[in-house]
Order: structure tokens, then C-alpha cells, then sequence
């Protein structure tokens, strides 16, 4: 076989095989070099709801951190109630509050100095945590249900314990408000003496 047969038929392989090679390079890449397809509508609301409440714990369990709730509760009476003694004083100290899974929360309560571990469930209204109390034991205190309600620095809610019931609701002093307090203490007075109204 001389040279010029040898060339025409390496040409001839050579063209021959275009339309494979063709087809090679349309056929679909394997899966490793595919793109991570993009999330639906619905898979990226998920996420970004995901991702809405996973900030809404974890700025509530700062909130509570180190924060104490001082507001007032009522008692709910069928009879008449003197106005001046409707509203009670109420304080809750809290050293730390952490979520534990899903709806089941830690809540470190210091009673009378004593740091009290209770596991309670915390619900949600949109952004709105609620603390759900049914038929709650707390040992040597009682079984209690509430709910109660935080929004900003303040809370509302209703509780319960045995036949007594009422509502309450207060500030939430933060830990860094605290903290303020103590560096800028704020001058005492002395508060204006209510006078009973005249009787005509």
C-alpha cells in the first residue's frame, strides 16, 4: 500500500467518524456536571419561613436570658372588687431560657434564689411566641395552665391555678436594661398620696 492510499484512507476513517463525534457532544452531560437545579416557589418559602423562625427563637431566648417579668396579675371573683386591690404585684425571675426540640423549651425560673429547671412548651402566632401551660406541675407550687403572650418588651396573658384564676401582665426587664439601671440608678420619690373621693 503506497503513501497516497495510506493518506486516503485515514481521511476517509477520519470523516467517517465526524458524525459520531457529533453525536457525542449533544448527548446530555453526566449528572455530575449538571447544575444544582433551582428551589420551586414553594421550597423557597419554606426556607425562608425556616429561616424566620429560627431568628424569632433564637432573639426570644435572648430576650429571656437573664431577664426578669415584673408586672401584676388579677383573681377573677364573682363579686364586686375594690379597684385598689384588683391589681397584685408579680415577679419572675429568669436566669436562662434555651429551645430544646420543636416546641418544648427550658426554662431556668429562680424562685426565692433557688434556680428551678422546668421544661414548658413555647407555641407560635406568626413571630409572636406564647407560653402554653396545661395542667402544669410545678413541685411544691401546684398545677397550673396559662397562657402567656410576649411581644416587644411586655407580656399578657391568663393563668390558672386549681379554682383560682386571672389574668396577668407586665414589662420584661431585659438583662441588658438591668445592667443600665445598675451603671445609671435612677433617683427614688416618693409617689403622690391618692385621696379618696368626696362623697356628696
Amino acid at each position: 500500500m503506497n503513501r497516497r492510499t495510506i493518506l486516503s484512507t485515514v481521511l476517509l476513517v477520519t470523516f467517517a467518524a465526524l458524525p459520531l463525534w457529533a453525536q457525542d457532544d449533544d448527548s446530555p452531560k453526566p449528572a455530575d456536571g449538571q447544575k444544582p437545579s433551582q428551589p420551586t416557589a414553594a421550597e423557597q418559602a419554606s426556607q425562608e419561613a425556616a429561616a424566620a423562625r429560627g431568628k424569632a427563637e433564637a432573639d426570644f431566648s435572648e430576650l429571656l436570658t437573664g431577664a426578669t417579668l415584673v408586672g401584676n396579675f388579677t383573681t377573677d371573683s364573682d363579686q364586686p372588687v375594690d379597684p385598689a386591690k384588683l391589681l397584685r404585684p408579680d415577679r419572675y425571675e429568669l436566669a436562662t431560657v434555651n429551645k430544646v426540640k420543636g416546641d418544648v423549651w427550658l426554662f431556668v425560673y429562680v424562685h426565692r434564689g433557688v434556680p428551678l429547671p422546668l421544661t414548658m412548651k413555647v407555641l407560635w402566632a406568626g413571630k409572636t411566641p406564647v407560653l402554653t401551660l396545661d395542667e402544669f406541675t410545678i413541685a411544691g407550687m401546684g398545677t397550673y395552665s396559662a397562657r402567656l403572650m410576649f411581644h416587644g418588651d411586655r407580656y399578657a396573658g391568663t393563668w390558672q391555678h386549681g379554682k383560682a384564676g386571672g389574668l396577668m401582665f407586665g414589662k420584661i426587664e431585659t438583662a441588658e436594661f438591668k445592667k443600665e439601671r445598675l451603671a445609671n440608678p435612677t433617683r427614688k420619690t416618693t409617689p403622690l398620696k391618692q385621696t379618696e373621693p368626696e362623697v356628696k
